[in-house]
């Protein structure tokens, strides 16, 4: 048993209409049995869990933890959690780094408490009165939350006294303070419950001494109860803009049967109803649903009040009265942005067309200035008549025209303000059409001139409009207006969603969309042909709702879209839509391996291996953690596969498609090919990997040394060439065979199984060790079309010697006789720094260019290619730092979305090694881009080379 030490802290918050009270609590836990006093359990509802620091991230009790930032930052660092919650990490001071540490042996904890005691992160330098901060984001206003932070002594009986701050239940408002001293011995966890009033709460870790900062080995938020009343309103409270047809929605309370709804466009009527005095705003009593739809279309620009009140089941009926919220409904027209003014008038600078619709002037109340730069002032050109033209984006059904007339402090006197308009208007700018005449009123010759003339338009179609003076409030010759607002009503549809221009979506969604005003039918163009959707050639689907199953898209395509409202009963009938645009997903996942934990869903209990099917195979380690959580290509596990084929001829795994998420149909959404990525290692036999579906199967066609090599690969299958029910897809198997007549062993990492829409002609990596001349690779005997050496000293372009009769361009700008290198790569590191490479190649080993951003990558083009010739492009390097520490996912052009991950320091520190890539160019550029892992662990470009794959034949 635990010995739990309770300190609470009661926060009286007077700003909220009723207290609520957060407090802190620290539990001190055992050496040993931790696991089972920790509280962590796999029955609870968790949003975050971060076992910070350097090591692989822990799981306890079957919950799953995650690292968080894997190297120090000095900026917010942003994510989402396994859960699908976001977060931020980042320093109360600018400039200050949070960084991560290994931590120390002084972990009084086992089991895997252990593990999340170990590392953690810290405030570098440990400046006083600052510290770490993290918000955890997607939170439910209402909830209760625990949230967690475990720390241990470090080195005990020292003063390591920290301030905790939180603002959980007082939003922006550091209210709910602790003090503790953590380096006091032993390990604990301080819990902070709240009842959340927003949808995040930021924790701020103060430090009280110099260098003394808080050590954060692990941080966990559990939901811990849920409202008793109605939350989450839909609309949100305090929406704008709001459609009139609106349903409303709210996530009910915990112990919920029924619910009340109430909504009045008086506040007090809403606050004070009940069912005993409903006064008209009890439009729903002990309905079961958590929506409501109003009875009708609500009014135009209506502030409208409502509350759920959340009714328990019998026998008591409880009945929990829930807030008031509150909404505003769409106006009936909208203002005209965009609009561009144009005059035949003389006018002085500053004083031109666009001030009467730049807002100059203006201020909140839409109240106009008497200043004379915020107004328009023209002279009529001799011969003609004066007239300002507004033009806008496209035909809009105009409402009304606002106008402030010209209003200097002397307009009285001066009389410039326009008197008599008439008033044109067109949909081309060609052909006008007469609305009428209008007689603008005088302005006021006051600071607070609001509007006071209306032109209604009477909801004509037209993108010009054109105001020709007839006559002014004076005899000046000379006339002008200080604004015009022009208000349309919104017939066209709006508000895609998705997004335009979202990416990554998957390929089963709905479109959706906010209809235009007096639509009777919504006409959908959907196409991966962008001019034939403008034109409208494509297929059209007439729906009545707006909304529209797009079907099954392709995979890894851009999707052009666009609707057009439709009511033959209006003129014009038919309001053509914008164009909008979507990218779908690149692949689907068939097997990630993050869902796997250690207690009730292990991995070797889904791909059931030799301990079952008797074969050479284990699949997961054999001791906690059982999915390999170091080598890992995407997200946080990979599976390792271990096979021997001693005693038996094969090693297979076999998984039940039904256990994955991909589903059994493998025709849909252009799919043609499996991709499967592995990573071998140096004491691997080269035996024969093959893969299996519905017993069908196909042997691996690369390089049988692959499986040697420590770097991620893509294995492209082309599901073409399975003889399988592909829309019946139940099982999937991986699997090594004898190569020879004596079988080997080894391992092998699988990670990020996926459908993809195209067999790749792509070409392969391969990385082999670098020692000296001998083994570099380079050779005068060979054919090179493109060579660098990266540097900041000597003279840009002249030949550098690397070697074995070859010299290479030297660089100092990032651009060579027929290649560039482009992005972020733009620092500059010389240096003479100790190699472990021989010879005269050694040299290529000093002095690179670095840099990557999370947005922006370097990109290596090379130009001048030949089609249909094999090329073989060298990437020299040495490990800066220990194996492990440089992971960069290397982009070829040939194979844009199957990115190779790669260590550049998996050689080790000062050793060097050749990463290739051999490929047959397909047109005359080939690209590579460079995406860092961790951007402040960027590739070193230290040189390359490009040589003809045939010239190098006689080295081989």
């Amino acid at each position: 048993m635990c010995t739990r030490v309770v300190i609470s802290l009661l926060c009286l918050l007077t700003m909220h209409p009723a207290a609520r009270a957060a407090t802190f609590t620290v539990v001190d836990l055992p050496a040993a049995g931790t696991d089972d006093a920790i509280g962590i359990d796999s029955d609870k509802i968790y949003t975050h869990t971060f076992d910070f620091g350097l090591g692989a991230p822990v799981t306890i009790n079957g919950v799953a933890f995650e690292q968080g930032p894997s190297a120090g930052v000095s900026s917010a660092y942003t994510g989402t959690s396994l859960w699908g919650y976001g977060y931020t990490l980042n320093s109360t001071a600018s400039g200050v780094t949070v960084d991560v540490h290994a931590g120390n042996d002084n972990i009084d904890a086992d089991g895997d408490s252990n593990g999340l005691l170990r590392d953690m992160i810290y405030h570098s330098g440990g400046p006083v009165g600052e510290g770490t901060v993290v918000t955890l984001s997607g939170l439910t206003p209402g909830t209760t939350y625990s949230t967690r932070w475990y720390f241990r002594a470090y080195a005990s009986g020292a003063n390591r006294t920290i301030t905790v701050q939180a603002d959980g239940e007082s939003h922006g408002v550091f209210s709910d303070t602790f003090e503790i001293n953590i380096d006091a011995g032993g390990a604990h966890y301080l819990d902070y419950t709240f009842t959340a009033d927003d949808t995040d709460v930021t924790i701020r870790f103060i430090t009280h001494y110099d260098n003394m900062s808080a050590h954060i080995y692990g941080l966990s938020n559990e939901v811990i109860g849920l409202p008793a009343g109605a939350s989450n309103p839909s609309p949100a409270a305090g929406d704008t803009d709001v459609p009139r047809d609106i349903d409303l929605g709210w996530t009910p309370g915990e112990f919920a049967n029924t619910h009340d709804v109430y909504l009045g466009i008086a506040f007090d009527d809403v606050n004070e109803a009940s069912r005993t005095d409903p006064r008209g705003v009890l439009v729903s009593q002990g309905q079961p649903a958590t929506t409501y739809a109003p009875s009708g279309p609500l009014g135009y620009g209506q502030t409208y009040y409502w509350r759920v009140d959340e009714v328990n089941a019998p026998p008591d009926s409880t009945i929990y009265r829930g807030e008031v919220w509150s909404f505003t409904t769409e106006p009936f027209a909208y203002p005209v942005a965009g609009v561009v003014a144009t005059t035949n008038g003389a006018f002085d600078e500053g004083a031109g067309p666009d001030k009467t619709v730049d807002g100059s002037g203006l201020n909140d109340a839409d109240q106009h200035s008497t200043e004379s730069t915020d107004m328009w002032l023209a002279t009529p050109v001799a011969g003609e008549a004066l007239w300002i033209q507004y033009e806008f984006e496209k035909v809009l059904k105009l409402h009304e025209l606002l106008v402030w007339n010209y209003n200097v402090q002397f307009e009285p006197v001066l009389g410039f303000g326009i008197k008599s308009m008439t008033i044109e208007y067109s949909v081309d700018g060609e052909e006008w059409t007469v609305l009428g005449d209008a007689e603008f009123a005088r302005a006021t010759a006051r600071p607070d001139y609001v509007a006071n003339t209306v032109v209604d338009f009477g909801g004509v179609p037209a993108r010009f409009v054109r105001l020709n003076v007839n006559s002014g409030h004076g005899m000046m010759g000379q006339y002008g207006l200080s604004e015009v607002r022009f208000m349309h009503i919104p017939v066209y549809a709006r508000e895609p969603q998705p997004a335009s221009g979202a990416t990554n979506l998957a390929p089963d969604l709905t479109l959706r969309w906010r209809a235009g005003r007096e639509s009777a039918i919504h006409e959908v163009y959907l196409s991966t042909e962008e001019q034939a959707v403008i034109d409208r050639t494509v297929p059209v689907t007439a729906v009545s709702e707006a909304l529209l199953e797009a079907g099954m898209l392709d995979l890894a395509r851009t999707y052009y879209w666009r609707v057009d409202e439709v009511n033959e009963a209006e003129t014009p009938a038919t309001w053509q839509g914008d164009l909008w645009s979507f990218d779908t997903q690149e692949y689907l996942v068939v097997e990630d391996f993050e869902s796997y934990n250690d207690v009730d869903h292990r991995i070797f209990d889904t791909w059931i291996d030799g301990w079952v099917n008797n074969t050479g195979s284990t699949v997961g380690h054999l001791e906690t953690p059982f999915a390999e959580r170091s080598i890992v290509r995407g997200g946080r596990q990979s599976m390792p596969f271990f096979y021997d084929n001693s005693a038996t001829t094969y090693s297979e795994a076999t998984v039940d498609v039904g256990d994955l998420q991909v589903g059994p149909d493998w025709t849909g959404h252009g799919v043609k090919a499996l991709t499967v990525y592995f990573h071998g290692d140096p004491d691997n036999s080269a035996e024969q990997m093959y893969l299996k579906l519905n017993g069908s199967k196909v042997v691996y066609d690369g390089d049988a040394g692959y499986l040697t090599q420590a770097l991620w690969r893509p294995w492209n299958v082309n599901l073409a060439d399975l003889n399988v029910n592909l829309r019946s897809v139940t099982e999937l198997s991986i699997g090594f065979e004898r190569a020879g007549a004596a079988g080997g062993k080894g391992v092998v990492y699988f990670d990020d199984l996926r459908l993809v829409p195209t067999v790749s002609p792509a070409g392969t990596f391969s990385i082999h060790p670098w020692t000296g001349d001998h083994d570099s690779g380079i050779s005068s005997d060979k054919v090179y079309t493109h060579t660098g050496k990266f540097s900041g000293e000597g003279n840009d372009g002249e030949p550098f010697f690397a070697g074995n009769g070859v010299y290479f361009e030297r660089d100092m700008d990032r651009s060579g006789t027929n290649w560039t290198l482009t992005g972020p790569a733009t620092n500059v590191f010389d240096t003479t720094n100790p190699v472990n490479v021989t010879g005269d190649g050694a040299a290529l080993a000093r002095g690179f260019f670095y840099g990557d951003q999370d947005d922006n990558h370097p990109v290596l083009t090379l130009m001048n290619l030949v089609p249909g010739t094999t090329y073989v492009a060298t990437f020299y390097t040495v490990g800066y730092g220990g194996a492990g520490g440089r992971f960069t996912d290397i982009t070829p052009g040939d194979n844009p979305r199957n990115p190779t991950r790669v260590d550049q320091n998996s050689a080790g520190s000062g050793n060097g090694q050749l990463i290739t890539y051999t490929y047959t160019a397909i047109g005359t550029e080939m690209s590579f881009v460079f995406d860092a892992l961790v951007t402040g662990d960027s590739w070193h470009h230290y040189a390359f080379s490009n040589e003809v794959a045939s010239s190098n034949q006689a080295q081989d």
